[in-house]
């Protein structure tokens, strides 16, 4: 028997999932995070390495259940909450907390003051760069001002001149691959600190509502997904992107080069 887990980062807790190739749950865990850092209105901020620590913590707890042979373990896919935004030095670490969704901070672009920076990027950049030691990410999490991004090829720009605007230059961005691509493996290090099988190939997925209607079965757009999570929000599949409609807006999908066509009005701390 061959067994993949999925990863599932979300604002209030990491849940991770065993499942046979046929899809069915064998076994799964969740922790919950701590409360954001939000000293006012403004300010929403993962306290310490509270995103690692917890999917560190999860993945031992389901692994501990699971009876099987860890090395049957064929692949591990990737994901975790969407619009945050990580700062990270030339290794790939936090060098300040993580910003999360509801910060009125991520509106702007860096600001060109943190201490040690050299990236930035996403929580599933840094979540990649912690289980395999790559500088990869997802295109699928790139929704928000981070650098020049193309939502129609999925890619940074190539030119130089459109840098400036974000304070930052190419080389302070991770390399991206599409949905389903691998990473990378996971490290001895990782494999110590999560009980996951070490070289176990970890593969790319999305932003965490991507995910969310991927699994719902959200590829044509005859279904439209109603996502009861913090955030609450309506979706439906679509294949090209539009940056001018008035009622909705284009969320990269799982599927790559498609998008998520979600309503302009959701609910913020919705199932809070």
């Amino acid at each position: 028997m061959k067994y993949i887990v999925g990863i599932d980062g979300g604002t209030q807790s990491t849940k991770v999932t065993l499942y046979d190739v046929q899809g069915n749950t064998i076994c799964q865990a969740n922790t919950m995070l701590r409360p954001l850092y939000s000293p006012d209105a403004d300010t929403a901020e993962h306290p310490d390495d509270d995103l690692w620590d917890t999917l560190q913590h999860t993945c031992n707890r389901m692994m501990q259940t699971f009876t099987g042979d860890p090395h049957d373990i064929v692949g591990i896919g990737l994901g975790s909450i969407r619009c945050c935004r990580t700062y990270l030095d030339k290794n790939g670490l936090l060098v300040h907390p993580i910003i999360n969704w509801m910060d009125k901070r991520l509106e702007k672009p860096y600001p060109g003051n943190i201490p040690g920076f050299q990236y930035i990027a996403t929580t599933t950049a840094y979540l990649t760069v912690r289980l395999t030691g790559q500088l990869k990410d997802t295109a699928a999490n790139y929704e928000g001002v981070y650098g020049p991004f193309n939502k129609e090829t999925w890619s940074w720009s190539d030119n130089p001149q459109d840098y400036p605007p974000y304070n930052i230059t190419r080389e302070n961005l991770f390399d991206l691959v599409m949905p389903g691509e691998r990473l990378g493996f996971v490290t001895q290090e990782a494999a110590k600190l999560t009980r996951l099988p070490e070289g176990c190939p970890v593969f790319a997925t999305a932003n965490d509502k991507a995910a969310e209607g991927l699994g719902a079965g959200i590829i044509d757009d005859g279904t439209c997904l109603v996502s009861l999570g913090t955030y609450i929000g309506g979706m439906v599949n679509g294949n090209v992107f539009n940056d001018s409609a008035q009622h909705y807006w284009s969320n990269l999908s799982a599927i790559p080069h498609t998008y998520l066509y979600e309503g302009m009005v959701g609910i913020r701390r919705g199932m809070w």
